[in-house]
């Protein structure tokens, strides 16, 4: 299938939705569709094109069905520098450590005040519209939900917040290691590792402790369940240990 490509050209984007490459090139142009640069031409990935098509109500293409399965919910995720590369508003890229060491999680170090962009990750449109938008799911759930991935925190709900005792603002790129017991930081570490061999990690068989600003300590039950978006992230449901919710 199409799909198998990963990406198109314009030519073949156009081909495939029945335009001409001038109305591809005004989809790029107007950053309403992804593009990434290949010498002096662009490639489209074929996942944000089906998105694109998808959000803007166009028909896809029948190249572009995968057999009935699920259209992809987000385009392709892109570290900070590339997507202000398309429009800089003022960000420095060239200058930041971000760019310097290809940190694709650029939020993971504000807490180390090493991050050199403007303003907060709440404000930021980067932050907005390919982070948040991937972390939407969580505010729908009543219980405290947070995702993260390897050891930095993207973002939880109020309900985790609340849990520990922090503003919901300041979750974002927060080292797990500074909210939870090391021994409890332990025992994560191993699930994880388990993880990466493939195992499920699913319920804790002892609850983890989380440590609050002000010292206290609180042991919560806890399941990890995998992502696919963020890719290589987890959603990690936490309650009352004894399953009291």
């Amino acid at each position: 299938m199409v799909e198998s490509r990963r990406v198109l050209s314009v030519s073949q984007a156009a081909a495939l939705c029945g335009v001409g490459r001038t109305t591809v090139g005004y989809w790029v142009r107007s950053r309403k569709l992804y593009a990434r640069r290949a010498g002096r031409s662009f490639e489209i990935p074929v996942a944000d094109l089906l998105h694109f098509l998808a959000s803007e109500g166009h028909p896809i293409p029948p190249e572009l069905e995968n057999g009935g399965g699920q259209l992809p919910a987000f385009g392709t995720f892109r570290p900070c520098w590339e997507y202000w590369e398309e429009d800089p508003s003022g960000h420095r890229c060239a200058r930041c450590v971000v760019h310097e060491r290809r940190i694709a999680d650029c939020f993971s170090l504000r807490p180390s005040g090493a991050a050199a962009c403007p303003g907060s990750c709440r404000d930021c449109r980067y932050f907005r519209a390919m982070v948040a938008v991937r972390l939407q799911f969580i505010h729908q759930i009543a219980a405290p939900a947070a995702v993260f991935k390897g050891l930095t925190l993207w973002g939880g709900n109020a309900a985790w917040a609340e849990l520990c005792g922090l503003p919901a603002e300041r979750l974002t790129g927060l080292g797990l290691e500074t909210i939870l017991h090391p021994r409890s930081l332990a025992v994560l570490v191993g699930l994880l590792k388990k993880a990466e061999a493939g195992l499920s990690p699913g319920s804790f068989p002892e609850p983890l402790c989380i440590v609050t600003p002000a010292g206290g300590e609180r042991p919560v039950a806890a399941a990890l369940y995998p992502l696919r978006e963020p890719e290589g992230a987890t959603l990690w449901l936490a309650g009352r240990p004894g399953g009291g919710g």
